[in-house]
């Protein structure tokens, strides 16, 4: 099965820009992506964040990006769960609009929030965002499979009533999680849904055993679209014409991602117990933010080169059976951004979905048709 390639935003504003400009940049992105072959757009869901973050509405990008795009899919990645950021009936409803209007392309994916400065912002107590969201992945669901619903719950407690619309795709999109733990790991497969996995900087034994822990626990949801487990890993990404050039160009920003991260989940951590494994990641967070081989050979986060570096380590990633890659393409100026999208858009989505149509040297394809001609 090919692989496929998805474009990952959280529409990062560099300091100095502006943020509405930013905004435009992004629908830019997304149409040259369209062009070059991604499959998905996946667009995160921030809020009140600090420095240049700025992807607080992406239901509103999504409505827009459906009418200036016919083919790639539109995914949450993801939509925050927590009960006083976004009711799960909302976001139903938000889903099964923003499906019709884009012709049955939308897909959702889910999670709990990892900021304090998100959840203090809305009042959310870090010790129930994982049952909100499981809970609220039990209504979504309920919503758009059932014609007349009811929901009893911890939280939510729906009398008799009706989702309108629903959406387009039946019974409902695609959908997953953003998981980082092993016990994310594993309802997400309990319950037949996609996922979205990361190790946070830990490395290749730790997500291969993620990715181990969803595949031993998936569970075929009879009444849901998927079929088969689906894993996808969220990558951050660089690419330059050579690999010192990508380097240069990339190497900072994508430690600075890292030493931004560092700062968060040590609060994370130290708030409610289902949070409690993160402090586990630190150290390596720490690391991937200072030391450049470990977060580009050794963190299992990263890939950055020329195209031909690149094929190589995506390959890597390749080897532990997922299904889909999403590139974050984020961290450096809007010209950057389309550089990277057209050059993995010839060089690098070729390579995996359509090898026969790749131009290779004419010594080598010789070599091949003077080896398949009769011995004499």
């Amino acid at each position: 099965m090919a692989l496929s390639f998805g474009f990952w935003s959280e529409q990062e504003t560099q300091v100095g820009q502006s943020y509405a400009r930013r905004l435009h940049e992004l629908v830019d992105e997304v149409r040259l992506a369209e062009k070059m072959g991604f499959d998905c757009v996946a667009l995160s869901e921030q809020h009140v964040a600090l420095g240049g973050i700025s992807s607080s509405a992406p239901e509103v990008v999504y409505g827009y990006l459906a009418a200036v795009t016919s083919r790639v899919k539109l995914r949450s990645a993801v939509t925050l769960m927590p009960q006083k950021i976004n009711h799960a009936l909302r976001s139903a409803e938000r889903l099964a609009v923003t499906d019709i209007l884009s012709h049955g392309r939308m897909e959702f994916y889910a999670g709990r929030a990892n900021t304090t400065i998100a959840m203090r912002a809305f009042n959310v107590d870090p010790s129930e965002t994982l049952a909100q969201m499981e809970e609220g992945i039990a209504l979504l669901k309920k919503s758009m499979r059932e014609d007349i619903f009811t929901f009893e719950g911890k939280y939510y407690q729906i009398p008799p009533r009706m989702l309108v619309p629903k959406p387009l795709q039946k019974p409902h999109p695609v959908i997953g999680i953003a998981a980082t733990s092993e016990r994310s790991h594993a309802w997400a497969g309990s319950e037949g849904l996609a996922v979205m996995s990361a190790s946070i900087y830990q490395g290749w034994d730790v997500q291969q055993r993620l990715l181990d822990t969803y595949r031993r626990a998936w569970k075929r949801d009879e009444q849901g679209p998927l079929e088969r487990p689906r894993v996808g890993l969220p990558l951050f990404f660089g690419i330059g014409p050579t690999d010192q050039r990508a380097k240069d160009d990339y190497a900072e920003p994508l430690m600075h991602y890292a030493r931004i991260s560092t700062d968060a989940y040590p609060r994370l951590a130290k708030l409610a117990d289902d949070y409690a494994y993160m402090s586990e990641s630190v150290p390596a967070m720490e690391r991937a933010g200072r030391d450049w081989d470990y977060l580009l050979n050794h963190s299992a986060t990263t890939v950055c080169g020329s195209p031909d570096t690149v094929i190589r380590q995506i390959e890597k990633f390749q080897e532990l059976g997922i299904d889909e890659v999403l590139l974050h393409l984020d961290s450096v100026s809007h010209e950057k951004i389309m550089e990277a999208i057209e050059m993995c858009g010839r060089y690098i989505i070729p390579h995996f979905n359509d090898k026969n149509n790749v131009v290779r040297p004419t010594e080598d394809i010789l070599a091949q048709i003077r080896a398949m001609r009769p011995q004499k």
